[in-house]
């Protein structure tokens, strides 16, 4: 098959994305609990119903956790979603079936066979599916991807035009993978095979993307909002913190702090208290747990509830698994 009738079939209603039910996370017909599982592997968010019957309307989710990276599938049915400012990750939304309409910021965006968008880390993001939607997600650490941009920053475009020769290989390479079983099963029980997969798609994502150079580091000093945030944040890491406090402590309205801390820092706010208590974490298992030697114990009191959540941020943030790092502490 040459490149031309690959992307036109990869463009094409058939999509194959079963492989990846190998990797499936859940399955249910009420949707607050979908929201609930999906929460858990992305982030917070909204989820409503448009004209769903009555019963409710089969949902799931498919996940393949890699290291600094995820593909999968989600499919809720006719329903539309408002997300907050994305934690310190990108997102990019294609369809193997239906359609959406997709708001990034003050932009709209279609995404269909022929379309899709990469929501960029600190974006808000809402969106409307069609009731035949089931999207294909790819879920990519900022860390992760920066280490393929080079020293300075760049700017991703947000729509991905499927139909660009110069997206061709990365579709053809997404496409062998979450359509074969047997790739799936070796992405998933191979952490080296994964990583080699991962640095791939990567490499094709930014090969593909005009990226732009931006200036947009921060000049000057740190404002004193800013300083306030963190010592509050450090003193306090813990305990349940939502923005508002952070806001409060900090002496400024909550979207100018969040600003403020993306410029200077890189990160939200509260990305930032989810750091504070990784290294925590880390560090703790490193000197081998202390006393209560459990990762659970150490995850619960540095302020973590969601442990599956917990798990994949570690990952992320550490390349390793915390238990990983707990039998390395104890040797």
């Amino acid at each position: 098959m040459d490149m031309t009738a690959a992307l036109s079939a990869l463009n094409g209603p058939s999509l194959d994305a079963s492989a990846l039910r190998l990797c499936r996370v859940f399955e249910t017909a009420d949707l607050d609990d979908a929201r609930e599982r999906i929460s858990k592997v992305m982030q917070p968010h909204s989820l409503m119903a448009c004209g769903r019957p009555k019963g409710g309307q089969p949902s799931h989710m498919d996940f393949m956790a890699m290291k600094g990276m995820g593909i999968g599938t989600i499919k809720f049915g006719q329903a539309s979603i408002a997300v907050p400012p994305l934690d310190d990750y990108y997102l990019a939304i294609l369809c193997v079936s239906g359609g959406a309409e997709i708001r990034i910021e003050r932009d709209t965006f279609t995404v269909d066979r022929f379309n899709g968008v990469l929501c960029s880390p600190g974006s808000p993001i809402a969106g409307q599916f069609s009731p035949d939607c089931e999207q294909l997600v790819l879920k990519i650490a900022r860390t992760r991807l920066a280490t393929f941009n080079g020293p300075r920053p760049v700017r991703l475009a947000s729509r991905l035009d499927l139909r660009s020769p110069r997206l061709t290989p990365l579709l053809v390479a997404l496409r062998g993978v979450i359509g074969d079983p047997a790739t799936v099963r070796l992405i998933r029980d191979d952490a080296l095979v994964a990583a080699e997969y991962e640095q791939l798609f990567l490499r094709l994502l930014l090969a593909g993307q005009e990226c732009v150079e931006t200036d947009d580091r921060p000049q000057g000093p740190r404002p004193v909002s800013v300083h306030r945030a963190i010592a509050y944040l450090r003193e306090n890491s813990a305990a349940a913190v939502t923005l508002a406090d952070i806001a409060q402590a900090a002496g400024v309205p909550e979207r100018t702090l969040h600003d403020a801390f993306k410029r200077f820092e890189g990160v939200s706010p509260l990305r930032y208290l989810r750091n504070l208590r990784l290294d925590d974490v880390h560090a703790q298992l490193r000197a081998g747990g202390g006393e209560d030697a459990s990762v659970t114990a150490i995850a619960l009191n540095a302020g973590f509830t969601h442990l599956s959540r917990f798990a994949q941020d570690y990952a992320e943030r550490f390349g390793e698994r915390p238990s990983d790092t707990l039998r390395r502490g104890c040797a």
